[in-house]
């Protein structure tokens, strides 16, 4: 009996990527043999490297992380630095905030100590063979065959080229591939570029800085990296432009000459006020200058041959992508891999069993690989000032971006890869960011198609203005505010409160409109008090989300601008343009780390303060003083009742409550649960008590009720209080029309995340039920505290929590024990 046959994978090179999918085959049962051109495993070239939580959770699972850690640095701050090592942004514990999310700290170490751990969690290491520089691949239908340099051969059922940027295994490859895709070969052989140059390397530490800093530093056409590991080892990286584009065979190799006359050109180059490279140069251990290759690859595989690693993703290294990507794209393979041998266990795979498993490989990670690429490519442009954009981005936006850098790794790590058939580490989901394979960099939703989706807001604001403004309530208007004066009755008041002219002639037409309102009409004040009181619960739900981290850098940050628009055009043609921009750039996705939901507690807990001396006493006051004039007067108080609040936000805020959000974000990111359940409760129960007293003066009668709030479309021109009363009441529908779809896109992207199991007849009816016991604005308020719960305390479907974890490990243990 012929003996069974065991899938056996050829591995070129044994850099990160090589010795990654090594180990993970090792562990999977699959049989491999890595060759390495150089006479070593782990050379010291002065190069460093950070691992960043996607490649800590793969080297975790196959029992590596841990030798890894005790042998690197965590970083610890963050500064961005201008041209003279001076901050541009305040220092940042946001590698702290990304521990927290993710389980794992910023690893920084010399790239030999991660090779090093590699090798040596290889239990059999004569699988691991140096001096092996492959002269030719001789690809076959049943087997592919490499020959050394040595004269040795050796079989195997697939190649896998982790030989780095100047692969001969890809060269293999475009010569199988170029029969079926001659275009895309083509494409891929022009596609290795460099458009910047980089001296890396290893010093002693320098004065000042302290074990656990970053620094990335900006300047025109050049930047800089640094991280102080143990010890005050300090890696660095200086990146210069060149002078022009460089394309395939171009790339030099630099020599010791070429070293020594960039750091003479660049000697003067701060990285810190007190540091420049030159002194760095005089505590170098080793060093190197290279050029940074960039490539995105369309032909990743081919046959039997396959390519891993940078040989088909180079990527620039700035933030850190490029190793982690490596290992990223090994576990993936050893997945596919894996799947393979035991789907052919004990027969040599076809040549199209491993084509179909090898393509489903690229497609796995492809549209991953192309988004860090890319976000790779951007940080390497916008620090090195590369255009007037990012010049200007740098000098006037960089200080307002807080924790980007750990955003943007996040993106990159929540929805990283693991290796399949290993058990997932515990700590990879005790964090506040679980990963998902779901989210992140690859996977966002359109922001076009939120934008189609939230067309209703449109079509809402495109018709508000003809209701909103009718031609008759114009002309009153301008009859009123052309006399200088309102009146009613036997009274008149001068149109003046501020005693500055243009001020004054602002705020007379919306004094005009609401002077039904302070003459105290039974058929205006109701209406105008249940729908502005109500509109106060709305204004802090604004508010609070103004300061909240998933909105930052977006107009929603801006209260002051939508309140004072509302307030001079109506809120109901208004305030569709916020909740549009809300949905647009607010997706679900935005919460995948808890501390994104948290808003800035001081301003949060000044919420109520405000709103009772900027909003509220001055409204009531505006509706219920004694006389006509002091009514006239407070009502010229509320109209500009935005700028009140948001100065009052301030003083209140930096004088009564103590801002606790810096740590917050990292160690209690739900600590403002609290506030805004009291703010938005005790600003709803006002509003519920306002509405049954309204029904109450109505005699409980729904008609009566109605008659108050619902518009009108036969009012006669000559009554203005009927006018005004009935734009009051357009201007409520609209507001609310907007405001009840809002909060509806808002739950139905809950429930799309599975965050919420209720069914859509059971929020209606909650909804509905609110609305008509409570008021809108009690209802508004109490549907915003229910999805703030749920923010808070639901995981997206796809989340790997530690519920999720650990089941999956029991399935897999229970599968294994099958085998």
């Amino acid at each position: 009996m012929s003996e069974k046959h065991r899938l056996r994978v050829l591995i070129a090179g044994g850099g990160v990527a090589g010795l990654t999918l090594a180990n993970a085959l090792e562990r999977g049962g699959v049989d491999f043999l890595l060759l390495e051109r150089r006479n070593e495993l782990a050379p010291q070239v002065g190069a460093s490297i950070g691992i960043s939580a996607n490649g800590c959770r793969i080297l975790d699972q196959m029992g590596i992380y841990d030798a890894l850690v005790q042998r690197a640095a965590p970083v610890v701050m963050h500064t961005d630095r201008d041209k003279d090592g001076h901050p541009v942004a305040p220092r940042s514990d946001s590698p702290l905030l990304g521990r927290e999310r993710t389980g794992y700290q910023f690893a920084f170490g010399d790239r030999k100590n991660l090779l090093e751990c590699l090798v040596g969690g290889i239990q059999d290491e004569k699988k691991l063979m140096v001096n092996k520089n492959i002269t030719d691949v001789i690809h076959s239908a049943d087997k592919v065959t490499v020959k050394c340099a040595d004269g040795t051969t050796y079989d195997g059922d697939i190649l896998v080229g982790a030989d780095g940027v100047r692969s001969k295994t890809r060269q293999a490859l475009w010569k199988i591939a170029e029969k079926e895709s001659p275009k895309e070969v083509e494409k891929d052989r022009e596609a290795l570029t460099a458009e910047y140059q980089c001296l890396f390397g290893i010093c002693s530490q320098m004065p000042g800085m302290d074990i656990g800093d970053l620094d990335y530093g900006y300047d025109h056409h050049r930047s800089s990296l640094t991280m102080v590991s143990q010890g005050g080892r300090t890696y660095y990286f200086i990146f210069r432009k060149l002078d022009r584009l460089l394309r395939g065979n171009e790339m030099p190799l630099y020599t010791r000459d070429d070293v020594e006359k960039f750091v003479k050109d660049n000697a003067d180059m701060k990285l810190r006020p007190n540091v420049t490279l030159s002194m760095v140069w005089q505590k170098t251990i080793s060093a190197n200058l290279v050029v940074l290759e960039e490539a995105e690859y369309l032909v990743w595989t081919s046959g039997r041959i396959v390519c891993a690693g940078d040989s088909i993703h180079k990527m620039t290294p700035n933030v850190g992508f490029g190793g982690n990507s490596a290992i990223e794209s090994a576990a993936v393979l050893a997945n596919v891999l894996r799947e393979l041998a035991d789907s052919t266990s004990g027969h040599r795979p076809s040549e199209n069993q491993v084509t179909q498993a090898l393509r489903s490989y690229q497609q796995t990670r492809q549209k991953r690989v192309v988004a860090v690429f890319k976000s790779a490519a951007l940080a390497t442009r916008l620090q090195a000032m590369d255009n007037t954009a990012a010049a200007f981005f740098v000098r006037y936006c960089l200080q307002f971006l807080g924790d980007a850098l750990s955003d943007l790794i996040g993106d990159m790590t929540v929805s990283a890869p693991a290796i399949d058939f290993l058990p997932l580490p515990a700590r990879s989901f005790t964090s506040t960011m679980p990963f998902n394979p779901e989210q992140g960099e690859g996977n966002r939703e359109s922001r076009v198609r939120r934008a189609l989706i939230g067309l209703p807001f449109v079509i809402l604001a495109f018709l508000a203005p003809k209701y909103l403004i009718p031609a008759p309530v114009l002309t009153g208007i301008e009859t009123i505010s052309r006399s200088g004066k309102v009146s009613w009755g036997n009274e008149s008041v001068a149109m003046q409160f501020y005693g500055v002219r243009w001020l004054d002639q602002l705020l007379a037409p919306m004094i005009a409109l609401f002077s039904p309102a302070y003459a105290g009409l039974d058929t205006v004040v109701p209406q105008a008090t249940t729908f502005l009181v109500d509109y106060g619960v709305v204004v802090s739900i604004w508010l609070i989300e103004s300061t909240r981290r998933a909105n930052a850098l977006t107009l929603v940050q801006i209260p002051l601008l939508i309140t004072l628009l509302s307030q001079f055009l109506g809120v109901g043609l208004i305030s569709p343009a916020y909740y549009l921009l809300h949905y647009i750039f607010t997706p679900i996705e935005k919460f995948k780390a808890t501390d994104m939901r948290l808003t800035q507690i001081s301003y949060t807990k000044a919420v109520i303060p405000t709103l009772i001396l900027g909003y509220y006493i001055p409204l009531y006051a505006s509706f219920y003083s004694p006389s006509f004039s002091a009514r006239v007067s407070w009502g010229y108080v509320w109209q500009l009742f935005p700028v009140w609040i948001s100065l009052l936000a301030y003083f209140v805020m930096s004088r009564l409550f103590r801002d606790t959000t810096a740590l917050d974000r990292i160690y209690k990111p739900t600590s403002d649960l609290g506030a805004i359940r009291t703010t938005v409760g005790l600003l709803a129960v006002n509003s519920a008590a306002t509405w049954l007293f309204i029904f109450a003066k109505a005699g409980f009668s729904a008609t009566k009720l109605l008659d108050l709030v619902v518009p009108k479309f036969n009012v006669p021109a000559a009554d203005f209080a009927a006018l005004a009363s009935n734009v009051f009441r357009f201007d409520a529908a609209f507001f609310w029309a907007n405001t009840f779809i809002w909060m509806g896109y808002m739950f139905w992207d809950i429930k799309h995340a599975g965050m919420l199991r209720v069914s859509w007849v059971w929020i209606v009816f909650f909804a509905v039920g609110a609305t008509v016991i409570l008021g809108p604005g009690a209802a508004v308020g109490l549907g915003f505290l229910w999805r703030e719960e749920l923010l808070a305390t639901r995981r997206h479907k796809a989340a790997l929590t530690k519920e999720v974890g650990e089941m999956r490990n029991r399935k897999l243990a229970a599968a294994q024990k099958k085998m």
